[in-house]
Formats: structure tokens, C-alpha cells, sequence
């Protein structure tokens, strides 16, 4: 069976600067997408220019968290956050309608959480 996309917003990768608590965007292209494969949440960033998938992240029910970064007041920023280990991911969104920004957290986070109540919605979100 192929894999089916769920969620899919076009957002950068954003990087820890040293040991601080600053993260700094990266320039590169990039596409966040969600897919069902084999009962299994898959997340992934892919590079938009190269159309390398570069992070391919299994994501269990209900153990991680896309949230929006409030502390960031020069851009929209995003933290995928694990609830099982301290790991971080940040991106920050290339989508021109900031008016989506909520729309893909709570679609996201939907996703995340669904597994744990059998199975993944027919609803699919195209922030193209």
C-alpha cells in the first residue's frame, strides 16, 4: 500500500546557534510533510531544491508537539517537540499566508494525537 500524504506546508529548517537558546534560519527551501505508511505517523523536512528528503522522523502517538514559537518576533517559527526526550526540531514557515499558521498547528498536532485513537482521518491539508 503507498504511503498518503496527510499535511504538506513549505517551511525552512532553523539551527541551534552554539549552546544558546537562539535558533537561526537556514535559507534552504524546504517542504514539511506528514504521511500514513503501514500505520505508522511518518515527518518529514525535505530540501525543495534538490528534492532530498533529509529528515524522516516515526512519530508515536501522542508523544510529540508542534508548537509555535512565541519568543520569535522577527519571524514564524515552529518547534517540533518530543515529549519522550528532550529533542527539539525547528522550522521556520515559507508558506506566503501567515493566516495558515494556525490551520497547520492544529492539523499537525490532530495528526500526532490520532494514532493513539486508531487510525489516521481522511481529511487530507494542502498548504500549496
Amino acid at each position: 500500500m503507498a504511503a498518503k500524504v496527510l499535511l504538506q506546508f513549505k517551511a525552512g529548517r532553523c539551527f541551534r546557534d552554539g549552546t544558546t537558546n537562539t535558533v537561526k534560519p537556514d535559507a534552504t527551501k524546504g517542504l514539511v510533510y506528514m504521511e500514513e505508511e503501514d500505520n505508522l505517523l511518518h515527518f518529514f523536512w525535505k530540501n525543495r531544491t534538490t528534492n532530498t528528503v533529509e529528515d524522516d522522523l516515526i512519530l508515536f502517538p501522542g508523544d510529540a508537539e508542534l508548537l509555535k514559537v512565541d519568543e520569535c518576533t522577527t519571524g514564524r517559527v515552529l518547534v517540533l517537540k518530543f515529549k519522550s526526550s528532550s529533542q527539539k526540531l525547528f522550522f521556520w514557515l515559507q508558506e506566503s499566508n501567515a493566516d495558515r499558521d494556525q490551520i497547520i498547528l492544529s492539523q499537525a498536532n490532530s495528526l500526532i494525537n490520532q494514532g493513539a485513537e486508531g487510525g489516521f482521518g481522511d481529511e487530507d491539508v494542502n498548504m500549496e
